[in-house]
């Protein structure tokens, strides 16, 4: 069986959900004795430890961050056309991690679809017409998560047989306490991980629950990642409240990461929709309690082992985080469930589910 992994995220994206799922399926892969892999990395921006004997052929130049524009975008176009037709048969299985498709596919075409966000919340027209091709392309969908699927199934004219769901893992990295990077809190805090200027990632809910409640006054508030200046409204409303010096931002690796859930009292999880939900799952292998949003696909990642409160009402997310602060057995508890549902998503099941699928077209 070949494999031909069309890698453009990695000229997108330094560090990321999908990123990371591209490289984690390419790693569990490269260990089945039957796959042949061909990647075409072009000009990547990433830091991933990939490994050339994972590939028959590897193609990638390293871009710097200076080096930016729309010809290395053509570049990148031109280059994966080129290496995939100059490897393509019947036999060769194109898989997209980014919905790229070849123009003139000659064996199987695979998408990974990730989420419906552009299409639900106002998204750039362009990328969505981008998607229905290669939607349009495949023989076979991988989504991340049933969510994901029915939304898809839902807005694209799209039959469910050609739709298998392969959740994404939750890595090593965070079950490993010796790994993480040691740091210790002046206060303690609650956790905030991701984005935080897009609509969907419903961030001002959580920031107005938390001077609205005066959890300012006991707790900071830390916000892992994402963009790296605030809003100005945002700033403008954090100043008014003991000068803002409760909020801090934090970037780092993956070891960073895990200290700052491991050390954190309740990790937070407000977004309106995603498309599976990875940040709650990395919280619990790190024995953090979970408050999350029940919509879309984060109940499936979540289950009965994190609290769920509706993303729109901020009387619940008080409630819920309330809960985890005054009740240390419901905390314990979920500690506890917790760790054992972060166990249940593996990065080898993925592979294992998308192998299946592959060995089918």
């Amino acid at each position: 069986m070949k494999i031909f992994f069309d890698g453009s995220i990695f000229s997108r994206q330094k560090i990321g959900g999908i990123s990371r799922l591209g490289f984690e399926l390419i790693k569990e892969l490269s260990k089945k004795k039957d796959i042949e892999q061909i990647f075409y990395r072009g000009f990547y921006v990433d830091n991933y430890p990939f490994k050339k004997e994972w590939f028959s052929k590897y193609y990638g130049i390293k871009r710097q961050d200076f080096l930016k524009g729309r010809i290395f975008n053509f570049l990148d176009n031109v280059g994966a056309n080129y290496f995939y037709n100059a490897n393509a048969d019947k036999n060769l299985i194109y898989h997209s991690l980014y919905y790229r498709v070849p123009k003139n596919s000659k064996g199987p075409v695979v998408v990974h679809c990730y989420d419906m966000i552009q299409e639900l919340f106002g998204g750039n027209i362009k990328t969505i017409r981008f998607k229905k091709k290669s939607f349009d392309a495949a023989n076979l969908i991988i989504a991340i998560s049933e969510s994901t699927k029915k939304d898809l199934c839902r807005l694209y004219p799209i039959n469910p047989k050609k739709v298998i769901v392969a959740s994404p893992g939750v890595s090593e990295v965070f079950f490993d306490s010796n790994n993480f990077v040691k740091i210790t809190p002046k206060r303690p805090y609650m956790l905030y991980v991701g984005g935080r200027n897009y609509e969907y990632k419903n961030f001002d809910i959580l920031l107005n629950t938390f001077i609205d409640k005066k959890y300012f006054l006991q707790f900071d508030l830390v916000v892992f990642g994402g963009e790296k200046e605030l809003t100005s409204v945002q700033k403008e409303i954090i100043r008014k409240y003991n000068g803002g010096t409760w909020l801090r931002q934090e970037f780092g690796n993956d070891e960073k990461l895990a200290d700052i859930y491991a050390k954190a009292t309740v990790f937070i999880y407000p977004s309106l929709y995603e498309g599976f939900g990875i940040p709650p799952l990395e919280a619990m292998a790190c024995n953090c309690p979970v408050v999350a949003s029940n919509t879309s696909s984060i109940p499936e990642a979540v289950g009965d082992a994190g609290l769920l409160f509706n993303p729109k009402d901020p009387n619940d997310l008080a409630e819920k985080i309330d809960k985890i602060l005054h009740d240390k057995e419901l905390s314990k508890n979920l500690i506890e469930k917790g760790k054992a549902r972060a166990k249940q998503f593996t990065w080898s099941a993925m592979a294992e589910q998308i192998y299946q699928a592959y060995t089918k077209l």
